[in-house]
């Protein structure tokens, strides 16, 4: 039982520590959150290109699909985080544990944009609730495919 008990409360501050993570960039503002995304161009440009040929143009060209991959991508660990403590919280149907993580997730990516309305120079955007809501739903079905190959296993070792 205190197994169990320590499973559901790492399940829940996982999801707590990537809300956090949320809010912090959505606590930038403008200046910051761009630096913050150039940076990120920077490196994995470094990776792809040489040196010379990262010149600010080229940065700030692909500024645009890293911020919406990094909206994505955050939600897809929390929509993860969030179905994994739903399933591990509460005895109720797989795909109701779905439907209740991908609610609470969008309602979070709409509370998340609010939000940034109150950082200068940055306000809220339908897309990227929906570009949040879509990453929370990969993460969902991400997590259903963990638990269909787990079981899957855990059947054929029990057949040997």
């Amino acid at each position: 039982m205190k197994s169990k008990v320590i499973i559901i409360s790492v399940s829940w501050l996982l999801v707590l520590l990537t809300m956090v993570i949320i809010f912090n960039f959505s606590s930038e503002n403008a200046i910051k959150s761009t630096e913050t995304s150039g940076g990120v161009v920077v490196q994995v440009l470094d990776v792809v290109m040489d040196k010379e040929d990262i010149t600010p143009p080229v940065v700030q060209k692909y500024q645009f699909p890293v911020r919406k991959v990094a909206h994505f991508t955050i939600y897809m660990l929390l929509g993860f985080c969030m179905i994994s403590a739903f399933d591990k919280s509460f005895k109720l149907k797989i795909w109701l544990n779905g439907i209740l993580s991908l609610v609470a997730s969008s309602l979070y990516a709409v509370s998340d944009e609010i939000h940034q309305n109150f950082s200068a120079g940055r306000g809220p955007q339908v897309t990227d609730v929906l570009i949040d809501a879509a990453g929370a739903l990969a993460g969902i079905l991400l997590y259903f495919a963990f638990l269909f190959v787990y079981k899957r296993l855990k059947n054929k070792i029990r057949k040997k």
